[in-house]
């Protein structure tokens, strides 16, 4: 037969071990409470960063866009400016090679120097 004190001491660890689970448990209870206030103050002190944040976004996307649409719109000037200056040049050549065929049809070509110097010279 076991003696009664053994089973006093037996019932008393089981109350202690009893109790110390208890307070694990509540121990565990208020440390996830806690963490749940900690993270639901970060998440409340980071919302007005994260609204700036996102402002800033949209603000650089903005920007973005309006130096991309500049852009293409200086991409445009600069090719019209070179197709217009393309057809200028043309039309330079063709009137040089009309004046050219224009001058060859009066005559033999004499050099304006030449006829000065012979004109000083018969002098």
């Amino acid at each position: 037969m076991i003696p009664t004190w053994a089973a006093v001491v037996g019932a008393l660890s089981l109350i202690v071990i009893a109790l110390s689970v208890v307070v694990s448990a509540v121990a565990v209870v208020a440390a996830a409470l806690g963490v749940r206030a900690f993270l639901g103050a970060t998440r409340d002190a980071a919302e007005p960063v994260v609204r700036d944040l996102r402002q800033l976004v949209a603000t650089v996307r903005t920007e973005a866009d309006g130096l991309a649409e500049t852009s293409r719109d200086l991409r445009q000037r600069i090719v019209r400016a070179a197709d217009a200056t393309e057809e200028a040049v043309r039309d330079v050549v063709t009137t040089v090679r009309t004046v050219s065929r224009g001058v060859s049809l009066l005559g033999p070509e004499r050099p304006v120097k030449k006829r000065a110097a012979k004109r000083r010279r018969k002098r």
